[in-house]
This record gives C-alpha cells, sequence and structure tokens, in this order.
C-alpha cells in the first residue's frame, strides 16, 4: 500500500494568514512528505473561493519537484471541463520536465457550479469535454502533427511540443460515478474515486477496462478513505483541535455540492474522520480499504483547512513513522 498526502493551500478567513506563509508552509510539508517516506503529494483546484484554495496546480507541482527528488507529484484534480486541452497538454508537458518524469495527471469534470457561471462554460458540458480531453491529451503527447474533430474541439494538423518526459505520462480520472468509472475504464486511465465511492463503482472500472482491451492489472486504484486524518495520543484532545477545522472542511465542500453546511462542529459525522492514536488510524485505514477492495493508495488531506502547522507537520511524522511500516 502507497501513501500520498493531498495540499489545497487554503487560507480560510477565521485563521487566516499572510499568503507567503500559507504558501511557504505547504511547501515545507511536500518537503517532509518526502523525508519522512510518503509515496507521493497530490493537489486539486477550485477557483473563486472565499479562502484561495488553489486555482492553478502546475507551478506549486514545479516548486515542490526543485526540493524534492523522488515523490511522485499529482493532481487530484484538475479541472478537465475548464480547460482548454492543448493548454493542459502543454502545461503537463512542461510540468513532466521539470519534474524530471514525476508527473501523475489526474482529471475530472468539476462540478461546483460557481466555478461554470464565471468561467463561462456550461455545466452540462462538463461530462463531453472530459471525454474529449482526455482523447486530445493523447494525441498531443505524442509530438506528431493531429487532427481533432470533435463537439467541442478541433484541430487541424497541430502538435503540442514539447513532449513529456515520461513516454505515457499516467493519467488519472477521478470521481464517484458510474460514468466516471465507465470514462477510466474506457480509455484505460487509473482511477480516483471520491470519497464514498462504493465498491460497485470500483468493480464497474476494472471490469470496464477489460471489456475495452485493456489489462486491470496495468491500472491503479486510489483511495479517498476518509476526509481527515490526525494521528495523536489521545483521540478526545486530538479531536478537540481539529474538529473546527474539519467542520469547514467538510462544510464548504458540503455547500459546494448545493447542500446545507453542517451547524456546528458538534455536528460533524464523527466517523466520517480517523483521529487518534497510530493503531486506531491503522485499523480504520484497514477496515475501509478492505470495503473497498483493489487499492493501490491511499491519500488524505496533509493539513486541515487553518490548522497550525505544527500540528500538521507532528500528525505527518507519526503517521510515517508508525502507520506507514504496518503497510509495507
Amino acid at each position: 500500500m502507497k501513501f500520498g498526502i493531498w495540499l489545497e493551500f487554503r487560507n480560510p478567513p477565521r485563521w487566516k494568514q499572510p499568503w507567503p506563509e500559507v504558501y511557504e508552509e505547504s511547501l515545507s510539508l511536500a518537503t517532509l512528505a518526502e523525508t519522512a517516506g510518503f509515496e507521493s503529494v497530490w493537489m486539486s483546484e477550485h477557483h473563486l473561493t472565499a479562502d484561495g484554495y488553489l486555482p492553478s496546480v502546475f507551478p506549486p507541482l514545479a516548486a515542490i519537484a526543485a526540493r524534492t527528488e523522488r515523490i511522485r507529484l499529482g493532481t487530484a484534480m484538475v479541472l478537465a471541463s475548464l480547460q482548454h486541452p492543448l493548454r493542459l497538454a502543454e502545461d503537463a508537458a512542461v510540468t513532466d520536465l521539470l519534474t524530471a518524469g514525476r508527473l501523475e495527471l489526474g482529471i475530472a469534470p468539476g462540478y461546483r457550479e460557481q466555478e461554470f457561471r464565471a468561467l463561462g462554460i456550461p455545466r452540462t458540458e462538463r461530462g463531453a469535454r472530459t471525454d474529449e480531453t482526455v482523447e486530445i491529451l493523447r494525441k498531443a503527447w505524442t509530438g506528431e502533427p493531429f487532427t481533432h474533430e470533435g463537439r467541442h474541439f478541433s484541430f487541424d494538423e497541430v502538435t503540442v511540443t514539447p513532449r513529456p518526459h515520461q513516454s505515457d505520462l499516467p493519467l488519472w480520472v477521478g470521481g464517484g460515478s458510474r460514468a466516471a468509472a465507465i470514462r477510466a475504464g474506457r480509455y484505460g486511465c487509473h482511477f480516483l474515486p471520491d470519497l464514498g465511492t462504493p465498491p460497485e463503482i470500483i468493480d464497474l472500472y476494472r471490469s470496464t477496462l477489460a471489456a475495452n482491451g485493456h489489462d486491470p492489472a496495468a491500472f491503479e486504484v486510489t483511495a479517498i478513505v476518509t476526509p481527515g486524518i490526525y494521528v495523536c495520543d489521545d483521540a478526545e484532545k486530538g479531536w478537540a483541535e481539529v474538529k473546527e477545522h474539519y467542520h469547514y472542511l467538510l462544510s464548504t465542500f458540503m455547500e459546494w455540492f448545493g447542500n446545507p453546511p453542517i451547524p456546528s462542529a458538534d455536528d460533524l459525522p464523527r466517523e466520517l474522520f480517523l483521529v487518534g492514536p497510530p493503531d486506531v488510524i491503522a485499523e480504520g485505514i484497514q477496515e475501509r480499504v478492505k470495503a473497498l477492495g483493489d487499492v493501490d493508495r491511499v491519500i488524505f488531506f496533509g493539513r486541515a483547512p487553518g490548522l497550525p502547522i505544527e500540528k500538521a507537520r507532528r500528525s505527518l511524522e507519526r503517521f510515517a513513522e508508525h502507520v506507514i511500516p504496518r503497510f509495507a
């Protein structure tokens, strides 16, 4: 089992910091992840948020690459339906070169209505645009001239250079729906299902791979088994330290999905999170992975929004020292 952390570079108004501090602290966690023994660092994009949720993933990935040597660098996810596919192909290729072939490009259609409205993209087109983007990326990264005639994009004899460092740059599709599993399987992509995705969706992904001539054994599944992990000596004391930050985390996502926010931290579904000593964390991960079936990697937020950096760092260090070895 491999483990990775997920960084968002968020700066919630309640715990507002100077922006340079937020970015430097986030980069320091990525460096810590490598030295501590995590396999990967992931980041995702959102736009026009109150807390500055990372709107551009490739510059920080390149910055992390300059500070590290081995750790894989992934996107979970780039919102493909809001991107021009040729620009995305170029950005990914350049980033893969700057990271010496460590990029894992994850894409998803997106869901937040405000982003589609502000950027002038009909939300109803998100699935079709994502499908076309996968097709175009695969053609673009050959470095050869290609023509594409699609519903949303048309190109005549275009060539994308430079080519990525990796001859077969890992391409991931995210989402928790049947459409996401079928998209990943049909196009021969790795799969990163959403938190709470039922096991049958992962089974559908594997069967779709096989039905489209892809060997399921050649593709990976990365799971988000919990929105938050916090390693501490005492679960009750630890929960008191992180619950307000997890309340912010979960409430904003609920609101973006169009659901009512959770009234207070005391109303959180605490069972979603893993907070406590290393053995409790390890057992919780084992139970959740077992329920999902065939999973290759687990990722989780490396720092709850607004959590003091020293607490996030201590938790990650203890996870790496006491939890990762149990899955070796």
